[in-house]
């Protein structure tokens, strides 16, 4: 429950990031890879769970 409290916040933090830099206020090269970088590590913290391993 935690990782999708942080995910959500990293992509909110991300996307206000990337709308202040489509004013200019903000570096678009910075902004752009830190939105890309926490959508896709939020689709890994969704992604993880319990899989199954085999029989030992």
């Amino acid at each position: 429950m935690q990782n999708v409290i942080i995910s959500i916040l990293t992509i909110l933090i991300g996307y206000i990031l990337f709308l202040v830099s489509v004013l200019r206020l903000f570096p678009l090269v910075i902004a752009v890879p830190l939105f890309f970088a926490s959508i896709i590590i939020s689709v890994h913290f969704l992604n993880e769970r319990g899989r199954f391993k085999g029989f030992s």
